[in-house]
């Protein structure tokens, strides 16, 4: 289970699939050099974890902070 809320249902979110069309997985890149996502350890790439609200289809995408 996910500790993830949506902002206007307050309902828990569900996890889903964001795909670009067999494109591959999506990610965050950024510079490294310096910034805040540097100081978190975020990698070059990381992954993001896409999830759904059941009640309005709002869906968010969260970077895997945890790798």
């Amino acid at each position: 289970m996910n500790d993830h809320r949506c902002p206007h249902c307050d309902v828990s979110l569900e996890e889903t699939t964001v795909t670009a069309e067999g494109v591959g997985d999506l990610y965050v890149e950024t510079d490294r050099e310096g910034g805040v996502l540097d100081r978190l350890g975020v990698g070059q790439q990381t992954p993001l974890e896409a999830f759904l609200c059941p009640e309005c289809g709002r869906t968010q995408l969260f970077a895997d902070l945890d790798d």
